[in-house]
């Protein structure tokens, strides 16, 4: 007899499951790739509603959608709602405004179940890629979950209709369909990962095949039941083997899902099976999963798995890096949060006879997923109000006049550089303890989206083959200028485009994010290899140098931190190496250049701040002085390396730190503009406001301020 009833090894398998999730994620333990643990989940949830649907099938000829989705109300949404509420609440009381507020956008996105769209748009983003992770990202795989049980239902419905009178039962025709939805989703799933891994991570395509394989166990049963006990436990001991291997060798590096997601899958379905044959051996690793406190986390995990993330994510923001005793203290009040949820949320809705009922439950329960969208909605917007109305306030912009000082304190001896003279006011104001100004320039709480657009020209992902020209600036002028560079270069099109508007320039913007200006090969981000693509982008950029002749070429460069790759396609990270590769890269990328250029300038990258200006003027009574940052040593010791080159070559160099950081700091806000988006990349308004100085450093002629 094949066991169709409560599985109680199951159950130790999902506390083993997201066992593995939670260290990984709280860093304890050597399970750097404790994520697989949601894989395993993905095989026993396909394993589980496949066995309920087909043995529906037996019994019925058919299969209830109405009932299907309401038992899947039951389970999956009052813990969800209860977690989402409380995260919201948890980054209104203890995260930036920024923060916030994208916590309640996401929030939005968890609520429909379309968390994995947001979050692969926001990981193929280059400029999201150095956000905190998100209190709600393992929403995700909720969310793949509730995708992939929108379509199976209905296709092995119709499945039944088709094919059921020649197959007989269910189980033949949801082989049938399950052996070629797994092939064609692990066929995209390779696909994908080679060559978009940040998105692939989060596609339901490239995810469905390990759904689909715990399907495919179930579905197989029938033929499972006929093998020997022996054969299933000595199965069973290699799945979990796989498992854990899995666990201890991946690494965030490794690409994922691919071929690598086929270990763990794999080993769980070998688990599953193992325990579902007429007779269980005594030496399988199921009695040991059946034991009481596994299967006690085995309930709570699901519940366990909401919580420990947006847990751990708080206690970073707050008390810095979660591991260790941290790690293991934050995973014993999610623990304890679980075990309450189960109690007092999970079992209550799931056995409610005003829910259970027939017909009346079924509506009543379907009920709860429009009713938590009429939750979450204006929790998001009140929460954005609260966020917002903090905000509100401040003082009167910083000058040369007004930097906080004392009414009797002698007035400071600023520099005769206007430019120069503000920022020093603006470190002055914020050692004198001066309010925050009002109506800063951009929005703090919008600056992560404050980025140049490119329109047509956006290069980023764009093949070779497919690049094209936008001209910008004065389209009637007589003049060229080009642009060369990453989002480093990107961040100064503002000041550019004003000049070129206003000099008579035709400005052609070769901008791609992650490509530096130099000849170098640069390492993806996803530190699986060289950019080939970046590579490609900058003979190409040269080219177009080539071509047009135009009077002046400027490039902006980033460092990279993930380094490059030298002649032998090894990486190259160590400060020392990329260093000397950013200053050799450059000096052939300016001989690439020079002879068709009248004139070549190096943009020198202002210093990184190591202060996150959203983080810094969003929270909770930010103060100007919270708000200074000390100059990131490595993006000057980089700079220092262009500035060698340009002097080596004969190319010119603009000097920039001045008009950020004075006396060792940094400030975030300069007169009433915020200068920076990131940590990294200069804010738009910033940007535009020093056009008059770029133009006049560059003898380009005067250009009016914004």
């Amino acid at each position: 007899m094949i066991h169709g009833g409560f599985r109680a090894d199951i159950q130790g398998l999902r506390a083993l499951a997201v066992g593995l999730v939670a260290l990984d994620h709280a860093n304890v333990g050597p399970f750097t790739g404790g994520f697989v643990g949601v894989d395993v989940f993905f095989v026993i949830s396909g394993y589980l509603i496949t066995s309920l649907l087909l043995r529906e099938a037996d019994r019925s000829g058919t299969v209830s959608l109405r009932e299907f989705y309401a038992r899947r109300a039951r389970r999956i949404l009052p813990a969800a709602l209860l977690v989402i509420l409380a995260t919201i609440a948890l980054a209104v009381l203890f995260l930036d405004g920024g923060a916030a507020l994208l916590v309640g956008e996401q929030a939005l996105w968890a609520t429909f179940f379309a968390a994995n769209v947001k979050f692969a748009i926001d990981s193929t983003d280059y400029f999201a890629a150095d956000q905190p992770a998100s209190p709600l990202q393992h929403y995700w795989s909720l969310a793949v979950e509730e995708q992939f049980y929108l379509v199976w239902p209905l296709l092995l419905l119709g499945v039944l209709v088709l094919l059921r009178r020649r197959f007989g039962g269910p189980h033949r025709p949801a082989l049938l369909v399950l052996v070629v939805a797994v092939t064609a989703s692990f066929a995209w799933s390779l696909y994908a990962t080679s060559t978009s891994p940040l998105s692939a991570y989060f596609s339901t395509p490239a995810r469905a095949w390990e759904l689909g394989l715990g399907a495919l166990a179930a579905a197989a049963l029938p033929w499972i039941s006929r093998v020997r006990p022996g054969a299933l436990a000595a199965g069973s001991w290699v799945g979990l083997g796989m498992v854990v291997v899995a666990a201890l060798a991946y690494t965030p590096a490794t690409a994922f899902p691919g071929y690598a997601a086929a270990l763990p899958v794999v080993g769980a379905v070998l688990l599953i099976i193992g325990g579902a044959g007429s007779s269980i051996t005594t030496w399988g690793p199921q009695r040991m999963l059946s034991l009481a406190p596994l299967r006690a986390v085995g309930d709570w995990s699901y519940s366990l798995y909401l919580w420990h993330w947006p847990l751990i994510i708080v206690a970073e923001y707050r008390y810095g890096e979660v591991s260790g005793l941290r790690g293991v203290l934050v995973l014993a009040v999610a623990t304890v949060l679980a075990a309450l949820t189960y109690r007092f949320v999970e079992t209550p809705f799931r056995t409610a006879g005003l829910l259970t009922r027939p017909t009346r439950g079924r509506t009543r329960s379907l009920l709860l997923y429009p009713a938590m969208v009429m939750v979450v909605v204006p929790s998001v917007a009140a929460a954005n109000h609260v966020v917002r109305a903090g905000l509100d306030d401040g003082g009167s912009a910083i000058s040369t006049e007004n930097y906080g000082q004392a009414d009797d304190a002698p007035t400071a001896d600023f520099s005769e550089d206007p430019y120069r003279a503000l920022v020093q006011a603006s470190v002055l104001a914020a050692r004198n303890g001066m309010e925050v100004p009002a109506g800063l320039d951009p929005d703090p709480l919008v600056l992560k989206e404050n980025i140049p657009p490119l329109g047509d020209c956006e290069y980023f992902g764009v093949p070779t083959e497919e690049l094209g020209l936008c001209p910008r600036g004065d389209l009637e002028g007589d003049k060229t200028m080009i642009l060369i560079g990453d989002s480093h270069a990107r961040q100064w099109i503002p000041a550019l485009e004003r000049i070129a508007e206003q000099r008579g320039y035709v400005a052609y913007f070769l901008v791609r994010e992650g490509c530096p200006a130099v000849d170098q090969t640069p390492w993806l981000a996803n530190g699986t290899g060289p950019n080939e693509a970046c590579a490609e982008f900058q003979d190409w950029a040269a080219e177009q140098v080539r071509e047009m002749r135009p009077e002046i070429t400027l490039m902006g460069t980033d460092a990279n931190e993930r380094g490059y790759a030298d002649e032998n396609g090894e990486q190259v990270v160590d400060d020392a190496g990329v260093e000397a590769m950013v200053e050799s890269g450059m000096e052939a990328q300016i001989e690439r250049i020079q002879p068709y250029s009248g004139r070549t300038v190096i943009l020198g990258d202002p210093p990184i701040h190591e202060i996150s200006p959203v983080k810094c003027l969003t929270e909770r009574d930010p103060t100007l002085r919270g708000c200074l940052s000390p100059p990131e040593e490595r993006s000057i010791v980089m700079a220092d390396a262009t500035r060698r080159a340009a002097e080596a070559t004969g190319a010119e160099f603009l000097e920039t730190e001045q008009w950020f950081c004075w006396d060792d700091v940094c400030p975030t806000v300069v007169g009433d503009l915020v200068t920076h988006r990131d940590v990294e990349h200069i804010s738009m308004p910033y940007s535009e406001y020093l056009a008059p100085e770029i133009a006049r450093k560059l003898d380009l002629g005067e250009v009016t301020p914004p």
